[in-house]
């Protein structure tokens, strides 16, 4: 599909990704002469920034967005709210909709949406994404693409550079799509829980931290590498411009699923659950994953938390 004949965006799913990639899209649908993106998301304040700062408008229901657009991409927070999102854009029966979503899905879930999406006479694809909301913010996304031909084609027109720095073409069955976004992300909290060890090991043993760190950048300079041993080296664990610990506890829990469903065993990724667990009973739900390294250094006999505490405070109005 050429440039000059991708019609009106949408976009629905506002969070630290999602807001994000709104606005690139954004801004290529103003460089290109094409109207505003309508967006939707649940907590209303996000979008009325997005729509006051860059080229965006406010649709009024999900409803009326996919009636006014010919792509809508989505990046939502779980599997039962993409059910919800994506039903009602399958149910305003556009024809030629076609729906872009960037969510992690279970590959089960992402195949019964794509069912119901021909059904509706849509096009449904899975197009999750690798890489932090600064990645995002600088469209430096790696991208998956799986769904119809037709499809894939219309949206590689643009996807690059408009939301990310490459693709990754998984085909046509949207199921292989969602697999390839928790095999990946099985290797990034595998990364975690070995650094999160790699590091309490260094601090028991007494060495240097900085001068390790030095070391990972040099030796493994890849980006999950370099920018979660930052994290947690320096016990950085704020969640705010991050992936929280409940998207990484929900991402761990897929891959649990699918080693039960495979007979595959997956014991780094179950020890990561564990010290993911343990974090987020000291520390809450706001904490990057990357405090995975908090339920480690428990474990060790450490302190959760360097430098920033985030330990929970007791709730005295309830006795606690």
């Amino acid at each position: 599909m050429a440039e000059t004949e991708v019609g009106t965006f949408g976009f629905v799913g506002l969070g630290n990704m999602g807001a994000m990639m709104a606005s690139n899209l954004a801004t290529y649908a103003e460089s290109k002469g094409l109207p505003k993106v309508q967006i939707w998301n649940r907590t209303r304040s996000k979008i009325k920034s997005l729509a006051t700062n860059s080229h965006c408008e406010v649709a009024a229901s999900i409803s009326e967005l996919a009636q006014k657009c010919d792509i809508v991409h989505t990046c939502l927070a779980n599997d039962d709210v993409a059910f919800s999102v994506c039903r009602e854009l399958f149910q305003s029966r556009k024809e030629g909709l076609i729906v872009v979503d960037h969510s992690t899905l279970f590959p089960t879930t992402s195949t019964t949406l794509n069912e119901e999406a021909e059904q509706a006479g849509v096009s449904f694809m899975s197009c999750p994404v690798f890489g932090p909301p600064a990645a995002a913010k600088s469209a430096g996304l790696l991208i998956v693409l799986s769904g119809k031909e037709n499809s894939r084609s219309k949206v590689q027109s643009y996807i690059v550079p408009t939301l990310g720095k490459a693709v990754i073409d998984c085909g046509e069955d949207t199921s292989k799509g969602a697999l390839l976004k928790i095999l990946g992300n099985n290797c990034i909290l595998g990364t975690i829980e070995l650094l999160s060890e790699s590091f309490t090991l260094a601090e028991k043993t007494g060495f240097d931290t900085n001068i390790f760190y030095d070391f990972i950048q040099q030796w493994f300079p890849a980006a999950a590498w370099v920018n979660y041993g930052k994290k947690i080296r320096d016990g950085t664990f704020s969640g705010k411009t991050g992936f929280t610990l409940p998207g990484g506890m929900k991402d761990a829990a897929y891959i649990r699923r699918l080693g039960t469903e495979t007979s595959t065993p997956t014991p780094i990724i179950d020890q990561a659950w564990n010290h993911l667990t343990t974090a987020k009973s000291i520390g809450g739900e706001s904490l990057d994953w990357s405090a995975c390294a908090a339920g480690m250094r428990v474990t060790a006999g450490l302190k959760p938390f360097k430098g920033e505490d985030f330990t929970l405070k007791a709730d005295n109005t309830n006795g606690v």
